[in-house]
């Protein structure tokens, strides 16, 4: 569904999308019209391009509605307005728990709008409230012990020749009904009821017995797997980690663990206990999605971190948003005065890549390069 008040500029946004592909395309001119058209819809659409500035009810009071109304649809705000501004709108939307895209400027960019587009993706475990039931810890728990849970690789680059580092090992559950499942729909059942353990040990396994298939094909390239808050809590995570690296003859240096920025939530003693120890065996350690927490600097000075994980949220749109460009220039000094390698999540402009480059980000992923692959699809992917 496109938003805008402009009769031109709404036809512009249609073409476009018809030139992208999009095969069904609803229109409105104001937020009144497109409620009316959404409560008369058999089904939500699954993208709505939504102008900010309209007449009658704008695209702000209409998000407000949307997340009231609890939408499955994702949001791609299309304005004018300062890039500050539209930042704080898609802020707003995401706090309603509304999926946001992105936003793109006017006068309207193909190419952005075909990136943001490419984001969207079906969710694969519909929510309780949807209609039909989410997993179960009985369902999770069967599919960590039939090897459901399946390790995919994004691979991290270089800035500067674009040469492959590494990889970091996302989640994915290969549903035999709802095929393939994102982390962010299994990975909190998984800390609520007790089954964080199994699974980050089958992700530790897969991870270690790729960096052996890369070893193998002389690839000395180093593997990024995320450690949850509840699994450092455990006593024994370091040695277990570590007794692992040697059943595989893997070099603990050839291995990042990613810890997630929200520590202060944690039980924090047997957490940075783990974490000092892995450090002092040779693993790195990254501080992952920095700077959407509350106290990160006082995490920088408490735990060994080895490597500096911005979020995407400040990465993308970093071109033409100057406060998402001054934090990612102080995220990237940052580390490098803490002699951190800084990496770059979410990158899927050449625009966004080279303010990077300018600013001597070390590494970087994202859709731009490719997106999370299974194993056999990474090895092609890197001609190895």
């Amino acid at each position: 569904m496109v938003i805008e008040d402009q009769a031109v500029q709404r036809q512009v946004a249609v073409n476009m999308l018809r030139s992208l592909g999009v095969a069904t395309i609803d229109e409105a001119d104001d937020g009144y019209q497109a409620l009316d058209a959404l409560r008369a819809a058999p089904d939500a659409p699954d993208v709505i391009v939504c102008d900010l500035r309209m007449p009658g009810m704008d695209g702000i009071e209409f998000i407000r509605h949307l997340g009231e109304a609890r939408s499955a649809s994702s949001l791609i705000l299309a304005s004018a307005l300062d890039p500050t501004l539209v930042s704080s709108v898609e802020a707003m939307a995401r706090a309603q728990g509304l999926s946001v895209l992105g936003s793109v400027g006017k006068p309207l960019s193909r190419d952005r709008l075909g990136a943001l587009l490419a984001r969207f993706e079906r969710p694969d475990l519909l929510s309780p409230n949807s209609g039909q039931p989410g997993a179960s810890a009985n369902e999770l728990e069967e599919a960590i012990a039939d090897g459901q849970i399946v390790a995919y690789f994004q691979p991290k680059l270089h800035v500067t020749d674009g040469a492959i580092a590494g990889a970091e090992a996302l989640a994915r559950w290969h549903h035999p009904r709802r095929g393939v499942v994102s982390p962010g729909e299994f990975i909190p059942l998984a800390e609520q009821c007790g089954l964080i353990d199994a699974l980050t040990w089958v992700m530790l396994e897969q991870s270690m017995e790729e960096l052996n298939t890369w070893r193998r094909a002389g690839q000395d390239w180093v593997v990024s797997v995320n450690l949850s808050l509840p699994y450092l809590e455990y006593n024994g995570a370091a040695d277990r980690i570590a007794g692992l690296a040697e059943r595989y003859g893997i070099d603990p240096q050839s291995v990042v663990l990613e810890v997630t920025e929200s520590l202060a939530s944690a039980n924090l003693a047997p957490v940075l206990g783990n974490v000092a120890r892995l450090r002092m065996k040779g693993f790195g350690v990254a501080i992952d999605d920095y700077g959407t927490g509350y106290s990160s600097l006082k995490q920088l000075a408490s735990f060994p971190f080895t490597e500096l994980k911005v979020d995407q949220s400040f990465v993308q749109g970093a071109a033409i948003n100057r406060q998402r460009e001054a934090i990612l220039a102080s995220s990237v000094e940052l580390a490098r005065r803490l002699q951190m390698i800084s990496v770059a999540e979410g990158v899927e402009t050449q625009s966004d890549l080279s303010v990077l480059e300018t600013l001597g980000c070390d590494l970087v992923q994202g859709f731009l390069f490719a997106r999370p692959m299974a194993a056999g699809d990474f090895a092609a992917w890197a001609e190895i």
